[in-house]
């Protein structure tokens, strides 16, 4: 009898952790799935797929919607990831680094001595500069030759570093951090410099392969036969079917393809090491930058407390996002298939909920605001009115000042052709990169300067009638 209760004893103290355990992760699972169907809800999101792993174990993997086709979306469903392109291309870069064929701290014109550049400097671009984003080229330069669809599928690549050759450095190579794709446009033809093989070809036989990531593709044809199709942009929180923009340059720094299932195993091999590279190239992988910068060897890390690698990605009609807390062998992906740039801050905090869980705390949604569209539409809607009532007004008269109608109606065409100059250069981006990632607002900027525009040729235009209508008086 004292035996038997010796090892129901014993039996119970086994069992009431695992207990405990497994009380503790359907909670957080089902914290999860709550949060999740929350933030889709209120964000809008057509479609979503997220994947966690927690010391070697998925502990959560759920998909959630559809794509613009209407097929579910599962954990093998192909999302454009975005940014999460770099770390990828970071991670192929430091294997040719241990094979000897790179060195991080070598001039590029080393690799490829074709793409020229004009600085002030005396130092040279090397290949860590582009890893770090220190090359000293602008992001307006970069977004130039980035998010194209007009580039060959096969010599995409060189075609767009072409393009940039000649660019003139904004800073001194090394000295300042300032986030260029084409940073990694450049790192994408050095890979097929040294390897003489195409991008995707090297990074799917020596990257995807090895990881046995069978869903991920580097090429427009690869990505097409796994599924892609458009996703969504955003038009006043509503989701819009994109038009499927793909860039065949991209690859290296945002447009690969891939899900949520393989870049889980994407992020086991960050956090557990693997064949591909060796302990020490990993952990610089992992590691933070010197001297308080906040981008590694292609990945982000924040800026105050714990310094962890992590990425976004976006596209016109896509959003990825990835972290990894190597001490806490934690990790996970989100990718969705909706963007805007204004409800980028919202979609930060869908993963730093799900952080939240993991840690315990509650997690908390920031609020999506498309004040900025509405505010800019009603502004085009007075301006309208006031015009409409403006030029009635001004038709009806028989008497004007036509110093002051002139001075209104110039100053009204000056407006429309420098409102759009205007906001480019205060953004630092293109009307076109603008126009990508902010589809409403750049329609609505457009109608803003039509409206302008056509202010000032009416304005002309009524006054040239009146004054044809007096000679016509006068000569009878």
């Amino acid at each position: 009898m004292r035996k038997i209760v010796g090892m129901l004893f014993t039996l119970m103290i086994i069992i009431t952790p695992f207990h405990s355990f497994a009380d503790k992760k359907i909670t957080t699972t089902n914290q999860i799935q709550s949060f999740m169907e929350k933030a889709l809800e209120e964000y809008n999101i057509p479609g979503a797929t997220l994947a966690v792993v927690h010391k070697g174990n998925i502990i959560f993997q759920d998909s959630w919607g559809t794509m613009s086709d209407g097929s579910p979306v599962s954990e093998d469903t192909t999302f454009l990831i975005g940014s999460i392109s770099k770390p990828l291309t970071s991670l192929a870069i430091m294997e040719l680094v241990e094979e000897g064929e790179i060195i991080l701290d070598e001039p590029i014109d080393t690799y490829i001595p074709w793409f020229t550049y004009k600085t002030d400097s005396n130092k040279s671009i090397r290949v860590r500069h582009l890893l770090e984003q220190t090359s000293g080229i602008s992001t307006y330069e970069g977004l130039k030759v980035t998010d194209q669809e007009n580039r060959d599928e096969n010599s995409g690549i060189i075609q767009a570093v072409e393009e940039l050759s000649g660019v003139e450095l904004r800073q001194s190579p090394g000295k300042v951090y300032e986030y260029n794709s084409a940073n990694y446009l450049l790192l994408g033809a050095i890979i097929e410099a040294v390897s003489n093989q195409a991008f995707s070809t090297y990074i799917n036989d020596n990257i995807f392969a090895p990881l046995d990531m069978e869903n991920t593709t580097a090429d427009y044809e690869s990505a097409i036969d796994k599924g892609l199709v458009p996703g969504y942009q955003s038009w006043f929180g509503q989701p819009i079917k994109g038009d499927g923009l793909y860039d065949h340059s991209g690859a290296p720094y945002g447009y690969m393809t891939s899900t949520s299932s393989d870049l889980i195993k994407f992020i086991e091999f960050m956090l557990q090491g693997g064949e591909l590279l060796n302990e020490r190239s990993l952990a610089e992988l992992q590691s933070p930058p010197e001297s308080g910068q906040r981008y590694g060897l292609g990945w982000h890390f924040p800026r105050s407390g714990n310094k962890y690698p992590y990425h976004t990605g976006a596209t016109t009609d896509y959003r990825s996002e990835i972290f990894l807390i190597p001490e806490e062998e934690l990790g996970a992906v989100l990718l969705t298939n909706k963007y805007h740039e204004l409800e980028a801050v919202a979609y930060l905090s869908m993963m730093e909920g799900i952080r939240s869980i993991i840690n315990g705390e509650n997690p908390e949604l920031t609020q999506l605001s498309v004040s900025t569209q509405w505010i800019l539409l009603g502004i085009v809607l007075l301006l309208i009115v006031f015009i409409s009532i403006s030029l009635i007004r001004l038709n009806r008269r028989k008497v004007i000042n036509k110093k002051v109608w002139i001075f209104s109606g110039i100053l009204s065409i000056l407006l429309a052709v420098a409102l759009i100059p205007i906001i480019s250069f205060s953004m630092g981006i293109s009307w076109r990169t603008f126009g990508l990632f902010a589809p409403d607002l750049q329609f609505l900027t457009s109608c803003l300067t039509g409206v302008l525009g056509a202010y000032g040729i009416f304005i002309f235009f009524i006054i040239f009638a009146k004054r044809k209508n007096f000679k016509n008086r006068k000569e009878t």
